[in-house]
Parts: structure tokens; sequence; C-alpha cells
């Protein structure tokens, strides 16, 4: 943000070090000026100056000039960088003269004496032409040509003129007829269709009469086997095939041991898709088979932890197997007793791990050995802890209850001013030994004055709507020394301390507040001539307002301007502070602005010293 003068600044004749002149991209953003006014233009590198009502470069002229030569031309500057001097001259080979030209390779040539030309018609072929000799451009048959000092011009006298003197026209065939009429004047042609509507216009441009209908030898498409015909007497006949609807019956049969059955065993079709035959094949079942299979399941040892049940067949059949059951290390033991009609026993193996969950319905009994969890879990139900008798043992409930009886347990904060909790009258909540509060609101309680920080300890079991008295509890100011001053915090003694209520606001909770702090040597004024002690004064194309300071409404009588302190402000928007001309003398402040200044558009900031 610009610091904001408003009058002439006066630097005495002293240097303005390291200034910038204001930058803009063009003299659009810079705006209207004042005469005298600069700015320094960014897109041209150029100071500019508000002078006659516009904006003008300052200084100005040619800087610098660079003489180049070139193809034809020899440029020499033969003065100096301020004031240069300029001859230029042709560079051409040669002498220049009266009988000599410059030819395109830079050089002076001498004119020819004699030079030719040449000369072509539509006939007659080429001919040279010397120099000095004359063409003649003649007139023909109704052409006529005329000079008018270096042009010639050609005309034609019969032009656009001629007259039509026969139009005849003629086609091939008799199906178009052509008329003429005026053929020698104004000829025009009729063209006439000579056909009716029963004739057509064969490839020779004659008349055709269309032949009878029907033409041809058919005359109608009829129907025949599961086919249909629609408009079978023309013009367009569509032949289809009739939709077929098929009926499947079904039989059933148990043929028996050497029984029979017939089945379709392939179905031939035409290249229509019409079927043309069946093969049907008779199927017998074979004779009874009574050959029987016994089996003996012995069961033998396998491999560490697994047991071999063996199914072996006996009699005239085949086939036969073994299945074999292993246990898990660390969770299935099998083991068995060989023989024909042996056992194969699964459980479990002395020391079981399981490697994931384990939920048991009923009890769990630990006999011997310990019960050790290496991880973290929980349980959902009651666990029965017995009474621990060493230090490292779990206790049970009971005991914990046993141990910790007396020693009281943090209920919270009390309100002193509304008894929340109730803990006394008639009313009051049940307390066990030891229980305590903290007060967070100061009170009265049971004729103790407590504040914020003190507590209350209950001396022993106390019941519910009991009322009890003062000496059921233990009472503690927590906050009862007087607070001292210090060079530093760790020097200083806290504790209990008053504060001055001129510059201080104390809640009931302790909550401490610094007052707004008010000056009373100091005072804002806006510069407004209504107020009784502000005078404004408009001339010489500056704007004065004089502030008695000397009023009983600001710092009264005997106050003098040289000892008042001034800061002007905008009355608005940001209260941007600005710069205006401050002077003083006897008991008045005046500040001074360059040109015309409206009543409260400024403010000052007076303090008195």
């Amino acid at each position: 943000m610009a610091i904001n003068f408003l009058n002439n600044v006066d630097l005495n004749k002293n240097q303005l070090i390291k200034a910038a002149i204001e930058n803009h991209d063009n003299d659009i953003l810079a705006g209207t000026g004042v005469e005298g006014q600069l700015y320094f233009n960014t897109a041209d590198d150029v100071l500019k100056v508000w002078a006659g009502g516009a904006w003008t470069s300052v200084g100005g002229g040619v800087e610098t000039l660079v003489a180049n030569s070139t193809t034809f031309v020899n440029l020499l500057d033969s003065g100096t960088a301020a004031d240069p001097i300029l001859t230029a001259s042709l560079s051409a080979t040669g002498t220049p003269g009266a009988t000599t030209y410059l030819r395109g390779d830079n050089s002076w040539a001498a004119l020819p004496a004699a030079y030719t030309w040449s000369i072509q018609g539509d006939t007659g072929g080429t001919l040279t032409v010397a120099s000095g000799t004359t063409i003649d451009i003649a007139g023909g048959t109704n052409v006529t040509t005329a000079r008018s000092g270096n042009t010639i011009t050609v005309n034609s006298t019969d032009q656009f003129v001629g007259t039509v003197t026969s139009v005849s026209a003629t086609t091939a065939g008799d199906a178009l007829d052509v008329a003429v009429t005026s053929a020698t004047t104004t000829p025009a042609l009729a063209f006439t269709w000579a056909g009716t509507g029963a004739q057509y216009i064969d490839g020779t441009g004659d008349l055709v009469t269309f032949p009878a209908i029907p033409q041809g030898d058919v005359t109608g498409v009829n129907e025949g086997t599961y086919i249909n015909v629609t408009n079978p007497s023309g013009p367009v006949p569509t032949v289809n095939h009739d939709l077929t609807s098929r009926t499947d019956t079904t039989s059933a049969t148990s043929p028996g041991y050497g029984g029979t059955f017939t089945a379709v065993d392939s179905v031939t079709s035409n290249s229509t898709g019409h079927v043309t035959a069946l093969n049907l094949k008779t199927i017998t079942l074979p004779a009874a088979d009574d050959t029987n299979t016994t089996y003996t399941l012995p069961t033998s040892a396998g491999a560490a932890n697994t047991a071999i049940v063996t199914l072996t067949p006996g009699g005239s059949g085949g086939g036969g197997g073994s299945v074999t059951f292993s246990g898990t290390d660390d969770e299935i033991r099998v083991s068995e007793t060989p023989g024909a009609n042996g056992t194969v026993i699964i459980g479990l193996p002395a020391d079981v791990t399981i490697a994931s969950d384990l939920t048991v319905v009923d009890n769990v009994t630990l006999t011997g050995g310990n019960l050790s969890v290496t991880g973290t879990g929980s349980f959902t139900g009651q666990v029965t802890v017995p009474t621990a008798s060493t230090g490292t043992s779990a206790p049970n409930l009971a005991q914990v209850e046993l141990l910790i009886a007396g020693v009281g347990i943090f209920q919270g904060s009390y309100d002193a001013a509304t008894n929340t909790p109730a803990l006394e009258g008639a009313s009051n909540i049940a307390l066990n030994t030891g229980d305590y509060f903290v007060v967070s609101v100061a009170g009265t309680f049971l004729g103790e004055a407590l504040e914020p920080g003190d507590f209350i300890f209950a001396n022993n079991d106390i019941a519910a709507g009991t009322s009890p008295a003062l000496s059921n509890y233990t009472v503690v100011q927590a906050d009862d020394n007087v607070a001292g001053a210090g060079a530093s915090d760790g020097a200083t003694q806290k504790g209990v301390s008053g504060f001055d209520s001129d510059h201080f606001t104390v809640s009931s909770n302790g909550w401490v507040q610094l007052k707004p702090q008010s000056n009373a040597n100091a005072a804002r004024v806006v510069l407004n001539s209504a107020l009784s002690y502000v005078t404004r004064v408009e001339a010489g194309g500056l704007t004065t307002f004089t502030v008695s300071v000397s009023d009983a409404s600001l710092f009264g009588a005997g106050a003098v301007g040289q000892n008042t302190k001034a800061e002007v402000t905008e009355n608005s928007g940001d209260y941007e502070t600005v710069y205006a001309g401050v002077s003083r003398s006897g008991g008045s402040i005046v500040f001074e602005f360059k040109g015309s200044v409206a009543n409260s558009a400024y403010a000052a900031l007076l303090s008195y010293v």
C-alpha cells in the first residue's frame, strides 16, 4: 500500500537516492496526470511527463545512427555521434555520363550505336527490324487503325453485323416431330411428340405399340403339396413352403437280461432338408450276470501317525485298493490295531497346538501343567480366578475391592454455587471413603467459602439422602498463598492476588481480562468544521483545518499545539495513514491539504504530551 501524501513534499535540496519513477505499460494505465507529473513507460522504456494535457516523452531525439552501405549505394558518415553528416553515392564501377547507363551488374556501360528487334504476324514469317526503322500497322478488310500519341487503336468496321439466311432441323425416327418457323428472320423450333400412351420408343427413335398382356407362356402359378402361392395369377406370384407341425408319441419298455428294443440309428435327408429314410437298429441286452465278488477290510500299520485300511477282493471278481488315515503334527494322532478286524484309533497327542481358533462349548479343565497365553485375547464371559497367594498371581475382584477399600477415587468437578452434584442437603449422593471432588465454580459449601481449585474429600462412607455434616468431609483450600512479584517466572510466588477494577474484570470462575485502556490525553478528531473546535478554510489552492487543542472538549485550557503529536488517516475504508502538512501555533494544530478537501474526509489522531 502506497503512502498517501496530501501536500507537497519539500526535500530542502536534498538528494532523492535510489528512487524509482512509477511504472506503467502505457499512457492509459498511467491515467490523467497533472502538469509536471512523471511516469516510466515499461513497454517503450521511456520516461514520460504530463505536459499540455498529454503524456510526452522526456528528452527524445536520435541517440545512435549507423551508416550501412547497400549493393548500389555507399553511405558515408563524416560527422560526429552527436552531429552526424551522411553522404550517399552510387557504388557502380565505370564512368557515368550522357552516353552511358547503369547495368544490372552495377557497372556503367556505353549505349550501343545500333540495335535490332523482331516483328511477326499471322503470315509472312519473322522480320528483323533495325534501329531507326518505322513499322506501319495497316488496316485490312473491315479493319481500320488510328494513332493518337503513343497509342494505336485497331477497329472492325462490320462488328456484330450479319443475317441468318436459313434454319433447319431433323430428327431420326418418327417419335418426335420438329417444325421450323421464320427460318430467315426470327427462326423458332417447335418439338412435338407423335406417339400415344399405348406406344413406346425403341432404340432407333421409332414408335412401337406395346404387345397385348399376358405375354409369354406362364399364365398362372398353382400350389402343390406343402407349397402355397400368393397372387398365383400374377403379375408377381409368391411361392412359400407350408408350415409343418409334428406330433410326437412316447412309449416305454423295460427289457430284462437278453431282452431287445429298437432305436433310431441314423436319419437320411435330401438336399432340401426333407427326411427320406430312417435306419432302425434292434438292441439286444446281454444275458444275466451272476458273478459275485466278496471283500475284506484288514487294518495294517502305515508310516508314523498313519493307519491303512485295505480293500481286498475275493471270489471271481476283481478290483481292490487301500485307504490311508493320516494325522497332523501337534493336532491329530492316528494309531491302529492290525488284523482282519483291526481298529483305527484317532485322538489328540499329549501336546496339542491349534493353528487358529478353538471354541469349547462346555468346560475346559486343566489338571496339570500351565495355561499360557502368548498373544492377545478377550473373555466374553466371567472368568473365576482363585484368591491369589503370591505376588505374581492374578487377584480376583473381591481381593481388589478389599485392597482399595478406603482409597479415594476422583469423582469430577463440583459447582459450589449450585451444589452440583449434591454433596450437601437431604438429596446428597452416596460416596465412599476417600472419594474427592475439585471445585470448578466458586460458592459456599456447608458454610465454607470455596474457590475454583479447592478439594473436597469424603472422610467416611456417606449414604445417599443422609444430609451429611461438614465433619463428614475434609475441605482443602488449594490457593491460600498470596501472589508476589519477581524478576522471572521461576522466581515469582504464585498464589491469591487481587486486580484493579479500573483496569481488569474478573468473573466468578476467576477469569481475568484486561479492560480496553483509554488515554485521557489522546483523542480522535474528525476534520469537520461542524465541530466547535475545528475550522476549515479553502484558499490559494489549499484546504486547511485548524483544531483547537485547548478546547474543553479535547485537552482543556493550557494545552498547546507544540506539545501535541498528530497522525492523519482516512475517515473510511481501510483508514489508511496519509500525509498532510502539519504546523502548530499556540493552542492550535493546523492540517494543510493541497486542493479542495471536503469535511469528514480525514481524521486526526492526537496525543498530548
